[in-house]
């Protein structure tokens, strides 16, 4: 039959089958179902997604601020507020546990659910790892303190490593004296001993973008403090309380939520600048704070670690200290009244605030009798020693000559606290403003002290 003769014939009148044999899977139903929820819908990957950015953006930024505000160095070159750096200082293993918890969520559901892009993951890991474990080593290990493991050496020793004409700071207690070297207390920051200075619990405290070291009786209301160096806001050491996680500003001495003038602040203790020679020649059996780097053999990591460190801060230091320019530019307060590198004697009694530089007392002749704060003073010149100090004229009369003892016609005068020997102008004036620069003699004699 001609295929073209079937037009004459309904298809309707013919039914046609096709048998094709049935296709039977081999696994069960109870099967089939499991491998169906194995694959996850377009929703679920989508939400994975979300969570693991969500939890990774947490990390990150958290983790950026931390670098940002407690980097310390990161402060060279980004903009840092007190007010954020503030908040990192309280909240430091809070920010630590927020970030570390987030990044570890996040690469659980990157392994778990196949999230992220590509090698995202790892990138965000190093980059996590890197603005944390910078900052967290940088303080806790690179600048670690010695408020109670410092170690002091003999003169004779320390003739090794202290040049005569450098600038030593000193503190006395009990017939007890301690040198320290800028150059050796510059990266610790602190340094004490366990049994303290002359039977009281003294420490140095240090700052190098002050040029300021600064006695302090560490306690408040009577509880001892455990302090940790953490950073500098406005170029002066900010430290933190163990007991409260408060910042401790070394100007003040005092918890920033006190503010300074505060009587709920730690002792200052007499603090004074002498040469290395003079210190010899006033202390021949005075101790001498030194800060060797441990040999390689005692401590790899540490001789590396501190080397490190040390380049740092030379690279950072040198041209602070030899130029008008700021390594770290987060003063509020500008002062031409002096060049920004002079250095000041600035000191206060109860609320009034005054200030001298060393070229000014040597033209008045060395000794200048005063008034601050209701309290006769005597700041003085000492050739000998190289040395000015600040004093209380208790004597009811005028000084006319004074040694670093404060010994004076019969009279041994006490040195005023509060005296920060030889800070940079520029800083002293950002904390206290109101200062009264080189105050001519006034000696009160009808209010003496």
């Amino acid at each position: 039959m001609h295929l073209h003769s079937l037009s004459k014939y309904s298809l309707t009148n013919y039914s046609i089958r096709c048998d094709y044999p049935k296709i039977v899977s081999r696994r069960s139903k109870p099967e089939r179902e499991d491998i169906t929820k194995k694959v996850p819908s377009m929703t679920d990957t989508q939400l994975w997604q979300v969570c693991y950015w969500l939890l990774m953006t947490v990390a990150t930024y958290t983790s950026f601020r931390y670098f940002r505000d407690l980097g310390d160095i990161t402060q060279a070159v980004m903009t840092v507020t007190r007010k954020n750096m503030l908040f990192a200082i309280r909240h430091e293993y809070q920010m630590l546990t927020v970030s570390l918890i987030s990044l570890g969520a996040a690469t659980g559901i990157a392994f778990g659910f196949d999230a992220g892009w590509g090698s995202s993951t790892a990138i965000l890991i190093s980059v996590n790892g890197l603005f944390l474990g910078f900052p967290y080593i940088w303080i806790h290990y690179g600048l670690r303190n010695q408020q109670a493991s410092a170690t002091y050496y003999s003169i004779e020793e320390a003739q090794d490593f202290v040049r005569p004409e450098d600038s030593v700071i000193v503190l006395v207690n009990n017939g007890e004296a301690r040198a320290h070297p800028d150059y050796h207390i510059k990266r610790p920051h602190l340094a004490g001993t366990p049994d303290g200075l002359g039977g009281d619990n003294i420490i140095m405290t240090y700052c190098c973008l002050t040029h300021l070291g600064l006695g302090f009786k560490p306690e408040i209301e009577g509880k001892r403090q455990n302090l940790t160096v953490l950073a500098q806001h406005g170029n002066n050491l900010i430290m933190r309380d163990a007991e409260r996680g408060e910042p401790i500003q070394q100007m003040y001495g005092s918890r920033d939520i006190d503010r300074r003038f505060s009587d709920k602040s730690m002792q200052q203790w007499p603090t004074f600048r002498m040469t290395f020679r003079g210190y010899q020649k006033a202390y021949p059996q005075g101790t001498v704070f030194l800060n060797k780097i441990k040999p390689f053999k005692k401590s790899p990591l540490l001789f590396l670690l501190d080397n490190v460190v040390e380049a740092v801060f030379l690279w950072g230091t040198v041209p602070h200290h030899t130029n008008e320019s700021l390594l770290f530019d987060t003063i509020d307060v500008k002062d031409d009244r002096l060049k920004m590198k002079d250095q000041v004697w600035g000191f206060n009694i109860s609320d009034d605030v005054v200030a001298y530089t060393q070229e000014y007392v040597q033209q008045q002749g060395g000794v200048i009798n005063t008034n601050v704060g209701n309290r006769n003073v005597v700041v003085a010149w000492d050739d000998s020693h190289e040395s000015l100090g600040v004093f209380y004229n208790d004597t009811g009369a005028p000084v006319d000559t004074i040694n670093i003892f404060g010994e004076s016609n019969g009279h041994t005068l006490e040195r005023v606290e509060t005296v920060k020997a030889g800070a940079y102008w520029c800083v002293w004036a950002n904390y206290f403003p109101e200062t009264d620069l080189n105050r001519e003699a006034q000696l009160n004699l009808a209010q003496a002290s």
